[in-house]
């Protein structure tokens, strides 16, 4: 799994208290506790589940011709432990990028690879007072010089959708970053309710595969106003 080494992307306004949103995760996808998010014993329980959850995720899938790879012990020990040190390395990215009401996922099964996080975040402002937070939280400014941000209006059934692809380079290694944003900006009379999907990375082969799979995990986000 890897993570970002460094953060590019501004930070959605705080959900306002009238509003609320959860998760209807499809499957293949899995939802990260971040922070102190319960019991010790709770969090325990979800790394047992989650770990075997990812083992699942791993086996080898046939190929075209229908036939599957045959793994020895020394190979599935090899996966029992990748497993264990994926989750461990979910929680601690959970930890350090979803501060306050922001929530992390993992998309399992993309192309052989162990889980992939991908950042959630939901905020609410003022309609009248327009602003730029949603471009600015998807990456849409800045970027690598010779290869711009792409910015794309996707159709969404329940609000007004962008996605920006960019291509970044790290400061420290000098390596590729890829990265893909979705968000969903839905107006109402007394409030503007943005969705951010963020997904980072230098595995730059995963990059088509992961714009289908934010789209297909942004109806997920399900937003509700509070009883008054």
């Amino acid at each position: 799994m890897t993570t970002p080494e460094t953060s590019t992307t501004g930070t959605p306004r705080a959900l306002a208290s009238s509003w609320e949103w959860r998760l209807d995760l499809p499957e293949g996808w899995l939802e990260v506790p971040g922070g102190i998010t319960g019991a010790s014993h709770d969090l325990a329980a979800w790394e047992r589940g989650a770990t075997a959850v990812v083992r699942e995720s791993l086996e080898p899938v046939p190929d075209e011709s229908g036939t599957t790879v045959e793994l020895d012990d020394d190979a599935r020990a090899q996966l029992d432990q990748l497993a264990a040190i994926s989750v461990v390395n979910l929680r601690e990215f959970a930890d350090g990028m979803a501060p306050g009401d922001h929530r992390v996922v993992a998309a399992l099964g993309v192309m052989g690879r162990g889980p992939v996080p991908v950042l959630v975040a939901v905020g609410t402002s003022d309609p009248a007072a327009p602003d730029d937070d949603l471009m600015a939280a998807l990456g849409a400014t800045g970027g690598y010089p010779a290869a711009p941000p792409t910015v794309e209006y996707p159709d969404m059934p329940d609000g007004d959708g962008v996605r920006v692809i960019r291509l970044d380079i790290g400061e420290e290694s000098g390596g590729a970053w890829m990265s893909v944003g979705l968000g969903r900006r839905t107006e109402h009379p007394d409030a503007v309710v943005d969705t951010v999907l963020v997904w980072r990375t230098q595995d730059l082969v995963l990059g088509a595969a992961m714009v289908e799979l934010l789209d297909q995990l942004m109806p997920a986000v399900r937003i509700d106003r509070t009883a008054a």
